[in-house]
C-alpha cells in the first residue's frame, strides 16, 4: 500500500474512532429521545440516517420510538434501516404494541405498504403480527394486496402461529 493509501486509511480509522466517541457521548444525554425524534422527523437525510444507525447500535430507545420507526418502515429509502433498528430491540418491544401500530397502517395501505410492513415483520421475526397482516391482506379486495399475502404465506407460513 502506498504512503498516500496508508494516510487515507489512518484518517478513516481516526474518523471512526471519533464517531464512536461521539455516539457514546450522545448515548449519555438525558435528551437523547428528543434528539432522535427530531432527527428522524426532520427533513435532513443525514440526521435521519445517523439516528437510525445510532438506534441500531444503541437500541435502548427503540421501544419508545417505535411508532416513528414503524412509520419510517413504510418509506422506500428508510424501510431497511428502520427495520434494522426495530430488529436490534425486538426482544424489548411489546408484541401487542407493535401489532397495534402495524395494523393501524393497514386500512389506508396499498400493496407496497403491505409488502414493506410484512417484510419488516419477517425481518424482526414478529410472526404473530405477520400472520395478522397476511390475514388482512387475504381479506382485501385489492388483488395486489392479496398477492403480497400469498407470497409471504409461501415464504413464512411455517413460522406463523
Amino acid at each position: 500500500m502506498s504512503d498516500g493509501g496508508m494516510d487515507k486509511w489512518r484518517a478513516l480509522v481516526a474518523a471512526e474512532q471519533e464517531v464512536a466517541r461521539c455516539r457514546a457521548e450522545v448515548n449519555q444525554l438525558p435528551s437523547r429521545v428528543e434528539l432522535l425524534t427530531k432527527a428522524m422527523s426532520g427533513s435532513s437525510a443525514w440526521d435521519r440516517s445517523t439516528a437510525l444507525t445510532f438506534l441500531r447500535l444503541f437500541p435502548e430507545d427503540v421501544p419508545e420510538l417505535l411508532e416513528l420507526l414503524v412509520g419510517l418502515s413504510l418509506s422506500i429509502g428508510w424501510a431497511q434501516p428502520a427495520g434494522e433498528a426495530i430488529r436490534a430491540a425486538r426482544r424489548e418491544i411489546d408484541p401487542s404494541r407493535l401489532a397495534e401500530m402495524v395494523v393501524g397502517h393497514l386500512p389506508d395501505g396499498d400493496a407496497e405498504d403491505y409488502l414493506r410492513l410484512a417484510d419488516m415483520l419477517a425481518h424482526v421475526e414478529a410472526w404473530e403480527t405477520l400472520g395478522v397482516v397476511i390475514q388482512r391482506a387475504l381479506e382485501s379486495s385489492d388483488l395486489e394486496i392479496q398477492e403480497v399475502a400469498h407470497d409471504f404465506n409461501e415464504s413464512y407460513g411455517g413460522m406463523l402461529p
